[in-house]
């Protein structure tokens, strides 16, 4: 569908369905609680991306809130 539809085109998909730069669909899945937006930064993506996210992006904050789990 996608080859048919929008030229193999994920950008012409979104666009078709109205989304664009006033209207993000990544805001849209955080408001509908689909994704989650990373604590420390603004990305955003599924609970298991922002997990992977962090360990690479913030490992010190992860170190941190390690340490206080254990006390």
């Amino acid at each position: 569908m996608l080859a048919a539809e929008y030229g193999s085109s994920v950008a012409q998909l979104l666009h078709r369905h109205g989304y664009g730069p006033g209207h993000s669909v990544s805001a849209r899945a955080v408001s509908e609680g689909v994704w989650q937006k990373c604590p420390s930064c603004d990305y955003v993506g599924a609970p298991a991306s922002i997990a992977n996210h962090a360990k690479k992006a913030h490992p010190a904050a992860i170190g941190e809130q390690a340490q206080g789990a254990e006390r």
